[in-house]
């Protein structure tokens, strides 16, 4: 195979992070993609960073230089050692690549992740909340809510179904992906430390629990709801657009 632009694809772009000039075996343009040297990691633009390049200091400035909104558009390579990439994935960075690379596979993976930024179904807005999917963050009146992973998804399952109870039953299918309610705590753990988050965030009393059992994020009446707003439409169409790309 050789390092022509692949047919049929429109060409991405990207900006190079590094400190120095960019090396020719991650230059993408090798692969019809085009260089932006505003390098600014964006929707629209993957930001490529090698990581050989950094040391523990640099690495630092990496991390705090960019948001979890922001490392979803940059793609890491060089990460030597499994466990590392599986960290920047963590972070949320969009993909980390090892060392040893070839520019087709850069370009595929790189591509995947730019691909993704048009298709996935990024925002969810209801009232004062929106929940991003790609950083899998949630904001409260514009306040991040720094949510870990188990609790975004709890919270994203909610908004399926705003105004209506979620049953325990259904959080732990759809979240914790397991057939039957465990004889623990664990859900109400997880609710109470995102209550917390939500209520710093200025959304206290967003998410009720029912009295038979369950949960639902109450939306107030001054919010509402757009019109056409129907909560199965929403999770149908993110199903089927994330089916259309496995």
């Amino acid at each position: 195979m050789g390092s022509s632009e692949p047919l049929g694809r429109t060409p991405f772009q990207f900006c190079w992070l590094g400190e120095g000039p960019l090396p020719s075996a991650l230059d993408l343009r090798r692969r019809g993609w085009t260089q932006d040297l505003d390098r600014t990691a964006r929707c629209g633009c993957l930001g490529l960073i090698n990581a050989g390049d950094l040391d523990s200091i640099s690495w630092m400035g990496v991390l705090s230089s960019y948001s979890a909104r922001d490392r979803r558009f940059i793609v890491v390579t060089g990460v030597k050692r499994a466990h590392e990439r599986a960290t920047l994935l963590q972070l949320g960075f969009g993909d980390a690549l090892p060392e040893v690379l070839a520019i087709e596979e850069l370009d595929a993976r790189a591509g995947r992740v730019a691909d993704a930024m048009n298709w996935l179904p990024r925002m969810r807005r209801i009232g004062t909340l929106q929940l991003d999917l790609l950083a899998r963050e949630g904001y409260g009146n514009g306040r991040p809510l720094n949510l870990n992973p188990r609790e975004f998804a709890l919270l994203w399952r909610l908004t399926d179904s705003p105004n209506r109870t979620v049953s325990k039953q259904a959080l732990i299918q759809d979240v914790w992906r397991m057939g039957f309610v465990p004889e623990t705590n664990s859900i109400a753990v997880h609710m109470s430390r995102l209550r917390r988050k939500l209520g710093f965030a200025g959304l206290t009393g967003v998410i009720e629990t029912a009295s038979e059992g369950g949960y639902s994020l109450r939306i107030a009446d001054e919010f509402g709801l757009p019109n056409n707003f129907r909560s199965d439409d929403i999770a149908d169409a993110d199903e089927e657009r994330m089916s259309a790309r496995l």
